[in-house]
C-alpha cells in the first residue's frame, strides 16, 4: 500500500536530513523523489482533491515531504530545485487548509519569501504574504522575510546588512548571499546614474563591502567600465546624460525605492 511505503520513506527521510552531511543528504534526495512517485496515487492532493478514507493522512504526509524537499534544496544550495519542490507544496497548502500545522510548515514559508525576494519576484511575494494568516505572520521566520523587504524598500541597507546576525535560522543565509548580489547590483546600478565620480571608500561602504579587496573583486568582475582615478571611482565612461554629483546616499534609495514600488503596482 502506497501510503504504508511513505511512512516508512519518510522516516527514512528525516533521518538523514537530521544528520545533514553530503553523503545523507544525497540519499535524502533520492527518497523525495520515490517518495514523489509514490504520491501521485494519492487522489486526495491536487488537482483532484477526492475526500478519500485516508486524505487527511496522505495529505499530511506529502506535505511533509515536500517541505523535507525543500529544505533539502536549500541545503545543497539548489535554488531550482527549491522551486520545484515549492511549486508541488504550495497547492496542497492552499487547497487543504485543515492540515495540521507541521514543525517545517513556518520556516518553509519564510525560505520561499526569502527566494522570492532573491528572484525579485516582489508581485508574488506580496501575494503570498496577503495570503499568509495572522499567525504565520507573527511567527519569526516568516516575520524577517516581511522586515526585511520592508527596509529594501526604503532604502534601509544598512538594516540589511545587520540583519545576518539576526537570522531566524541558518538556511536563511544561502538566501541572504544571493540577496546581497541583487542589492549590490541594484545599488551599484542606481550609483552609475546619481554619479560622475565617488570616492572609492564610499561606494566601498554603499555597497556593503567590509573590505576593499572584496570591493576590487566586485568591479572587476562585474563593472568593467568603472574606473579608478586615484582614490575615486570615475562613472563618465557609462556617459549617462545630465547626472550629476550628489554626496548623500538618500538619492540611491528614493531610485531603487521608486522602481521597487513601480514593479509592486505593475
Amino acid at each position: 500500500m502506497a501510503l504504508a511505503k511513505v511512512k516508512g520513506l519518510l522516516g527514512d527521510l528525516q533521518k538523514l536530513v537530521g544528520r545533514g552531511n553530503s553523503a545523507d543528504l544525497a540519499k535524502a534526495g533520492d527518497l523525495i523523489d520515490d517518495i514523489k512517485v509514490e504520491i501521485i496515487s494519492f487522489d486526495s492532493l491536487p488537482p483532484l482533491l477526492y475526500s478519500t478514507p485516508n486524505a487527511a493522512e496522505e495529505r499530511a504526509l506529502a506535505a511533509s515531504a515536500l517541505e523535507y524537499g525543500a529544505l533539502v534544496a536549500v541545503m545543497i544550495e539548489d535554488m531550482e530545485l527549491f522551486e520545484r519542490n515549492m511549486n508541488q507544496l504550495l497547492p496542497i497548502y492552499t487547497s487543504c487548509p485543515s492540515i495540521p500545522l507541521s514543525p517545517l510548515k513556518r520556516k518553509v514559508q519564510g525560505l520561499n519569501l526569502m527566494f522570492l525576494l532573491v528572484e525579485n519576484r516582489l508581485s508574488d511575494f506580496h501575494c503570498v504574504v496577503e495570503g499568509y494568516t495572522p499567525e504565520d505572520l507573527a511567527d519569526s521566520q516568516v516575520d524577517f522575510p516581511v522586515k526585511l523587504e520592508r527596509e529594501l524598500m526604503v532604502g534601509s541597507y544598512d538594516k540589511f546588512h545587520s540583519a545576518n546576525a539576526a537570522l531566524p535560522d541558518p538556511l536563511y543565509e544561502f538566501f541572504m548571499k544571493s540577496l546581497l548580489s541583487t542589492v549590490r547590483d541594484n545599488v551599484a546600478d542606481a550609483m552609475e546614474v546619481s554619479y560622475t565620480t565617488l570616492k572609492a571608500s564610499d561606494a566601498q561602504r554603499m555597497l556593503m563591502f567590509d573590505g576593499a579587496d572584496e570591493f576590487k573583486e566586485f568591479i572587476g568582475e562585474t563593472r568593467e567600465d568603472w574606473l579608478y582615478q586615484g582614490s575615486e571611482i570615475c562613472f563618465s565612461a557609462m556617459e549617462v546624460g545630465g547626472k550629476t554629483d550628489i554626496p548623500s546616499m538618500r538619492l540611491i534609495g528614493q531610485t531603487l525605492g521608486y522602481a521597487t514600488e513601480l514593479e509592486r503596482i505593475v
